[in-house]
C-alpha cells in the first residue's frame, strides 16, 4: 500500500490510458499513446531564427542552423524595412509562392532546402527589382516586392 488507503491491487486496477487512470510507462520506459494536447512548457523543441538578411537575386544563401538534424519544418519570411504596397516597416510576410516564370522576365521566387547542418535559400534571377510576388495589403492588387525594401528571415524547428 502506498499511503495505507489504497491497496496495491486497487492501484493496479486504476492503471491505464482512460480518464482518471494513472499512466504507467511501457517496458522501454516510454509513455503509452495518450492525448497530450494540454501539455505545456515542454522542453526539447529546438528552433532556429536567422538574422535579417539582404535579398539578392540569383543567389544561394546558406544559413547554418546548429540543430543537429534536418528540421521537420523550415519557413521563409520577408520583413518590411521600407514601406511598400500597404505594408509598413516591421510587418512580416510569409511568401507562399516559391517559383514564377513569365515571358519576358527572369524567373523569380525562392526555394528552401535543408540538411542536418544548414538551410539553403536559392533565389530567382529577376534583376529588375524584386524576386517575390504578392498582394498589396490594402487593395489586394498584385505586386512585385522591391528587394531593397525587405529583408529575409528563415526559421526552422526540430
Amino acid at each position: 500500500m502506498l499511503d495505507g488507503s489504497i491497496s496495491d491491487t486497487q492501484l493496479a486496477s486504476g492503471v491505464g490510458t482512460s480518464a482518471n487512470n494513472l499512466v504507467k510507462l511501457d517496458g522501454t520506459a516510454k509513455l503509452p499513446a495518450v492525448d497530450g494536447s494540454q501539455l505545456t512548457n515542454l522542453a526539447g523543441i529546438s528552433k532556429f531564427t536567422s538574422a535579417e538578411t539582404t535579398i539578392s537575386s540569383s543567389t544561394k544563401t546558406t544559413f547554418p542552423h546548429s540543430l543537429g538534424a534536418i528540421p521537420f519544418q523550415f519557413d521563409l519570411y520577408i520583413k518590411c524595412t521600407t514601406a511598400e504596397a500597404g505594408y509598413v516597416i516591421g510587418d512580416i510576410i510569409k511568401p507562399t509562392q516559391s517559383y514564377h516564370s513569365t515571358a519576358g522576365t527572369s524567373d523569380i521566387g525562392a526555394i528552401l532546402s535543408a540538411d542536418a547542418t544548414n538551410i539553403y535559400l536559392t533565389t530567382g534571377g529577376n534583376s529588375a527589382g524584386g524576386i517575390f510576388k504578392g498582394f498589396n495589403q490594402d487593395t489586394g492588387s498584385g505586386v512585385t516586392f522591391t528587394n531593397s525594401n525587405f529583408k529575409i528571415i528563415v526559421k526552422a524547428f526540430l
